[in-house]
């Protein structure tokens, strides 16, 4: 009897094996192809922009007094920086705050008249206090003593600290004169002077009283600029109380205060006896004012 020949059963299996990794092989294709093809056609999502909300005014008015303005000359009558911004860097000035009479600016107003005939260009330093505080770009010129900002007389040459000193310069200024006294100051004449780098000129009052009380003050001044490696004041000093300039060292000279002599019997006597007293010593740190009452 013949045997069937059935054929082996391991040969069956290795068939339906490869039947079935064709079949996983075929089907990673088609999703691989198909992914690929999801990925191309896919439009990536738009971004929408989310506006951040204002800061609060208490917080962009923090460190206003620490902004440094455009070095503009068309603003500033013409004036230029003598000095360039350095960060980190804050002009400094110390000085005595003099607050005119009616009589004393009354006095004043007529110089800066006189002056004017000979230099049309004049600036008058007695600016309206009710437009500064406007903060208008030309200042405008006060018309009356109880409008006009005061007078200074400087007990230092122009500073520059760095920021992380300024506080503690302020308070050796205030630590060192909160003790003295207040006193008197009056002015014998008219003199000019020229700035150092000789890009503006000045028409002043001369102090006459008083001298020896603003020496002593200068003196104290010198040894506190001294701590911060800054310059003393200036040697044989003439203390004065500017109160007009022009643009060039040698607009407002010697021969405009001559053309004042004129003058002299008219106004001179009553400058002499313009007495003014002395409250306050100031300073100006960048932007920030402060000051300290004397006793």
């Amino acid at each position: 009897m013949p045997l069937v020949d059935y054929g082996s059963s391991s040969e069956e299996e290795e068939e339906e094996v490869f039947s079935l990794d064709k079949k996983m092989e075929l089907k990673e294709q088609s999703i691989t192809k198909r992914t690929i093809q999801d990925d191309s056609e896919r439009v990536p999502p738009k971004r929408i922009k989310i506006a951040l909300p204002p800061l609060p005014n208490s917080l962009t008015d923090l460190f206003r007094d620490r902004e440094r303005p455009a070095d503009n000359p068309e603003r500033h009558q013409g004036r230029t920086r003598t000095r360039a911004h350095i960060d980190g860097s804050w002009p400094v000035h110390v000085y005595l705050e003099v607050k005119l009479s009616s009589e004393l600016f009354d006095i004043v107003t007529t110089l800066i008249k006189v002056a004017r005939k000979s230099a049309p260009g004049t600036v008058s330093l007695l600016e309206s206090i009710a437009s500064k505080n406007s903060k208008n770009t030309t200042p405008i010129e006060a018309e009356a003593s109880e409008d006009a900002t005061e007078l200074h007389i400087s007990l230092t040459k122009p500073l520059y600290l760095q920021e992380l000193h300024t506080g503690r310069f302020a308070s050796d200024v205030r630590d060192a004169f909160k003790k003295r006294k207040k006193f008197s100051v009056s002015f014998s004449g008219v003199q000019s002077f020229a700035n150092e780098d000789k890009t503006r000129s000045f028409l002043s009052l001369r102090v006459g009283s008083g001298h020896a009380e603003i020496e002593s003050l200068v003196s104290e001044m010198d040894m506190i600029v001294e701590r911060y490696c800054q310059p003393a004041f200036y040697e044989d000093p003439q203390f004065h109380a500017s109160f007009a300039w022009a643009l060039g060292g040698n607009v407002l000279n010697e021969d405009i205060v001559d053309t004042m002599t004129e003058l002299e019997g008219e106004l001179g006597h009553d400058l002499r006896h313009c007495s003014i007293t002395v409250r306050r010593v100031a300073w100006k740190i960048g932007q920030k004012v402060g000051s300290v009452a004397l006793s």
